[in-house]
């Protein structure tokens, strides 16, 4: 949503938002990923360009590497943690010397947040326990820590689980080993919360001194004289779709107490380019609650983030499971048992503005209007305006079509039995490159489409159609190639179900997704993306 107008006036503060990801600058990224996660933040935070927007957008690059040894000035699909270490500590940088120029001169962005909808596998390098890091890894979590020292907002993708019980890893020695998914990727898993002391003990003694003198201090005073809160490192988010149920790749034991909505997002910055192809996972949930907390920080910038955290969480709305039970975060600042909770700008803007000491840049509107109907069931109510877009997509794509007849269901599914094939974590941050990012269902005429992609490289043999209703209820179904060699990239394989013969297809199908069986180098694995559903 755009902002909404202020009083007479009154001006909503601007946030720097650093994007760190697979692009430097308005370059073009060779991967989309932050084209979609910078273009549905500035989207999300300015609608009406006649408007003052919330967010100023930067990109600082922390994927440069197209393979596993080739730089590219314009981005790639590869990083390693110190190269995403670099890239936080230019952002910083960047920030303090734009607005921090003139003693006694306001800062032109207050603000800043960093945006990391990447990363790197839980492994020996990307732990929980800080002390056991790689020398990579902790120049990464170092950086991080500096940020949020400063007063800096970092957010960070809670990660997506590949498919499969296992993820299979190679060694730098050239062995194999398979470890379990589980948890959050790092930066994310890295939660805990940060003191005032400990700073001083990284940036040096009164480092906050000119923050404080211009009123954005980055820690908050606590009720007790002298003291300071801590504040969290940074805040891991996961994806929902619009019923508030957890994506199809949520990873387990990674949910932390924030979530926003992740499904089936795009954005473009040249109106003349078309939009790349749709993404879900949470790298979109983090997008969304980053532009939900500059939304909110706009009209309060003097909040801390760790007030402005507080703020959204209060006033967030719990999301619950297919038995309607709130869900618990499974990743949390401390032990202590919290609700997972989607946020609302609206909410948390209504709360600011009807406080006791109520800031100068409040709506003129009634907030109650736009505080939110009950989520829908259906993960995507209005769907007029990607479907063309979506479309486009298949306009030079090799159309096969396949009449499957009568529904043959079957108990599994490719990212439920296989390991997944992956290069190492150390150098892959997330998003990773899956067959299908273009995948859509008919509700009406009960057909699938697949694009297959033409970058994906490894052999597919073979597709699963998972389908449930918003009570969690799954029907699969395999979707056998149309030749014996396989699925090839850059095809369009159209796949027509008989649903009326079986009479255990959910009703009201909420989700769909998409899991392949692929081949590389001789080892079987999977990899699931979902699928778009269309009217």
């Amino acid at each position: 949503m755009a902002l909404p107008p202020v009083n007479a006036g009154a001006t909503p503060a601007i946030a720097r938002v650093a994007v760190i990801d697979t692009k430097a600058g308005s370059q073009l990224p060779v991967d989309p990923h932050a084209t979609v996660v910078g273009g549905l933040i500035r989207d999300l935070t300015c609608l009406d360009p006649d408007v003052r927007c919330a967010a100023d957008v930067t990109y600082e690059l922390g994927l440069p590497q197209l393979d596993n040894s080739n730089l590219g000035s314009s981005g790639g699909h590869f990083g390693s943690m110190s190269q995403v270490a670099t890239a936080i500590y230019r952002s910083v940088s960047s920030w303090q010397s734009d607005n921090y120029t003139a003693p006694r001169v306001p800062p032109v962005n207050p603000r800043l947040v960093i945006n990391a909808s990447i990363g790197a596998q839980p492994g020996p390098d990307c732990g929980p326990d800080v002390q056991e890091l790689s020398c990579s890894a902790q120049s990464l979590y170092d950086a991080i820590r500096h940020a949020t020292c400063q007063g800096a907002l970092v957010v960070a993708a809670a990660g997506n689980s590949p498919g499969g019980p296992f993820r299979h890893e190679p060694g730098i020695d050239g062995s194999n080993a398979a470890s379990a998914i589980s948890g959050g990727t790092c930066p994310a898993a890295w939660t805990r919360m940060i003191s005032r002391d400990e700073c001083e003990g990284v940036e040096g003694k009164d480092y906050d001194a000119e923050f404080i003198q211009k009123g954005f201090a980055p820690f908050s005073r606590s009720t007790e004289e002298g003291e300071w809160n801590d504040t969290p490192l940074l805040v891991p988010v996961a994806g929902v779709d619009s019923s508030n149920a957890l994506l199809p790749n949520a990873r387990d034991g990674a949910l932390p107490r924030n979530v926003a909505l992740g499904i089936l997002g795009t954005a473009r910055e040249n109106p003349m380019l078309p939009f790349p192809p749709p993404m879900t996972g949470s790298s979109l949930g983090a997008a969304a609650w980053t532009a939900t907390a500059v939304n909110t920080w706009a009209y309060q910038p003097e909040l801390t983030a760790r007030e402005l955290i507080d703020l959204l969480y209060a006033t967030g709305r719990p999301i619950r499971d297919a038995l309607g039970a709130v869900r618990p975060a499974e990743v949390d600042w401390d032990l202590a048992p919290h609700e997972a909770r989607r946020p609302s700008v609206c909410a948390a803007v209504f709360e600011i503005c009807n406080s006791a000491t109520p800031p100068a840049a409040c709506p003129t509107t009634s907030f109650e209007a736009c505080r939110g109907s009950a989520p829908s069931p259906i993960q995507n109510p209005d769907l007029s305006a990607l479907v063309p877009h979506f479309d486009a997509l298949f306009a030079d794509a090799i159309s096969t079509n396949l009449d499957l007849g009568p529904s043959d269901l079957s108990s599994t599914a490719p990212s439920d039995t296989f390991q997944n094939l992956s290069t190492p974590s150390w150098i892959h941050p997330q998003p990773e490159t899956i067959p299908c990012a273009k995948c859509g269902f008919s509700l009406g005429t009960h057909e699938v489409d697949i694009y297959i992609n033409p970058d994906f490289s490894s052999n597919i043999n073979k597709a699963t159609l998972v389908v449930n209703n918003a009570n969690g209820d799954k029907v699969r179904l395999d979707l056998p190639p149309p030749s014996p060699m396989g699925m090839s990239a850059g095809a369009k394989l159209s796949y027509t179900i008989n649903m009326s013969s079986s009479s255990m297809w959910p009703q009201n199908i909420a989700q769909a997704v998409i899991s392949f069986e692929v081949e590389s180098n001789g080892v079987i694995g999977s990899s699931t993306g979902t699928i778009l559903l269309m009217p």
